[in-house]
């Protein structure tokens, strides 16, 4: 579910249409709904091939950019205490937690990072669930317009919210990670559906 962009121009600060930008691509989909495992599907590119000779055996080129994504079903024990339990089956009304962490496997910091969450139909986002939030975290409806939570609309010329069951995309502006360093994103979501299709996979793809 969770996409990736490195690029390096800063973030649009108003509500903005989904550019078709060149992105790394991090697919959870609500695989998560149907019980399968997410980090199967936690793909950052399949390891470049380097050829040294012909007789040399080729050598795994390591990503600059590792991605590890939870997903759990939040429940309340009998004292009204959150918890995080296992999401392999979901019915409509649970909430899930989506968690993306991101590490820099290299010594020398990413600039321009910039992850997106898309919010498949069969599930209605939080509000303000999204974390790191303030002004990190920007919203798109169906109309691919992203800008701060709560999105309104213009209809017959009077300014109304967007309901959150509209909301279809989540993006975070995280700016640079520096080296060897670490940061998270998550969201949470209530299910509308149980046993959602999955999206296509999307390929992974390095920025300029």
């Amino acid at each position: 579910m969770f996409l990736l962009q490195h690029v390096s121009r800063k973030a649009p600060s108003t509500r903005t249409a989904i550019p078709p930008s060149t992105r790394l691509n991090t697919f959870t989909g609500a695989r998560g709904l149907c019980g399968a495992a997410a980090a199967a599907l936690l793909m950052l590119g399949a390891p470049a091939l380097a050829q040294t000779s012909a007789a040399a055996p080729a050598a795994e080129k390591k990503s600059p950019l590792a991605v590890a994504l939870t997903q759990h079903k939040v429940e309340k024990d009998s004292a009204g205490k959150e918890r995080l339990v296992d999401a392999s089956s979901v019915k409509p009304g649970d909430i899930l937690e989506y968690r993306a962490t991101y590490t820099n496997q290299t010594a020398k910091p990413i600039a321009g990072l910039t992850a997106d969450l898309p919010i498949p139909e069969q599930l209605e986002y939080l509000p303000r669930s999204a974390r790191p939030g303030a002004g990190l975290v920007k919203a798109a409806a169906r109309d691919g317009l992203f800008g701060p939570e709560p999105l309104t609309r213009t209809v017959n010329g009077k300014s109304e919210p967007v309901p959150y069951d509209e909301y279809r995309r989540l993006r975070w502006a995280l700016g640079s990670l520096p080296a060897n360093g670490s940061t998270a994103v998550s969201a949470r979501a209530r299910v509308r559906a149980a046993a959602p299709p999955v999206p296509a996979q999307q390929p992974v793809k390095a920025g300029p």
